[in-house]
């Protein structure tokens, strides 16, 4: 299985069946992806950089890419930091660092609240991590809707959703520009699929409540964290989470990218790797 994406596999976690892919070998390192994605979105950097020097380990979340399963409550934090969970001991890994983007670092903060002794540290890329001003937005309502959502998500958006997608990554990207097979390489269009819609948009809806739950434990969080965001990021504000939560952890390192948007690690490898390595040097 190691080296080679095409050797994923499923592995059952906590009841579900999840998807799961491994490359390289050495310490263990955990990705969890964010929403409206994968983990495929690991593939086009994170991996090629990471795999020479861990067993580097992702995971679809329930109800995207591959892993088709939702569980009871699988829009909580809760639950998703429970598949995390099964994950790593399903696998046998050795307190990964455990890395999350955006919806995913909002995972991995649960992760090594409810888990501390799985968690041997956290870098969070432009993660979610407080309570924000408004809501999200309108589509998404729709979309998780019981009585319409299906009519959303199977018949409506089709002859849009993958132009809305693409643009929607242009924006994550933002002002960066966005590499060419990018979308490709990320398969990003997998999560146009009506599926993959409704489980994120069921994620999504739930998240800000779910956060407003969790935000006051996070001095709990011992081990050494790692925040990378872009100060020109219109997705999660970097002030809002990144810099506040850095503020707060005890034991915390954080990068702001100047000019970059929501995918500071796609816009600057080296940085996100020197968080890494600190984590790993910290933990």
């Amino acid at each position: 299985m190691d080296g080679d994406a095409g050797a994923a596999r499923f592995i059952d976690a906590e009841g579900v069946r999840v998807r799961v892919a491994q490359w390289g070998a050495g310490e263990d390192v955990l990705l969890i992806h964010g929403a409206s994605s994968d983990m495929g979105v690991f593939e086009p950097t994170v991996v090629p950089l990471l795999q020479n020097r861990f067993r580097v380990t992702a995971y679809d979340r329930p109800g995207m890419g591959s892993t088709a399963e939702r569980p009871p409550l699988a829009e909580t934090l809760e639950v998703q930091a429970k598949v995390a969970a099964g994950v790593i001991d399903r696998l046998g890994l050795n307190r990964p660092i455990v890395i999350g983007h955006s919806y995913g670092g909002s995972v991995a903060l649960r992760l090594a609240l409810d888990y501390p002794g799985k968690v041997a540290g956290l870098v969070l890329i432009a993660a979610v991590a407080y309570d924000w001003p408004g809501g999200v937005s309108w589509h998404l309502h729709w979309s998780s809707n019981p009585v319409v959502g299906t009519l959303f998500n199977q018949v409506l958006t089709r002859p849009f959703i993958d132009t809305a997608i693409r643009s929607g990554t242009l924006n994550a990207f933002s002002p960066s520009a966005l590499p060419v097979d990018y979308l490709v390489r990320a398969g990003v269009m997998r999560a146009a699929r009506p599926s993959a819609m409704r489980a994120n948009s069921l994620d999504v809806t739930a998240l800000k409540p779910e956060i407003i739950a969790q935000q006051a434990r996070y001095p709990e969080i011992r081990v050494p964290v790692g925040i990378i965001t872009g100060d020109s990021d219109t997705v999660v504000s970097p002030m809002i989470h990144s810099v506040k939560l850095a503020q707060t952890l005890p034991k915390a390192r954080i990068d702001v990218l100047h000019g970059v948007g929501h995918l500071p690690h796609e816009a600057s490898p080296e940085r996100f790797a020197k968080l890494v390595d600190w984590v790993q040097s910290e933990k």
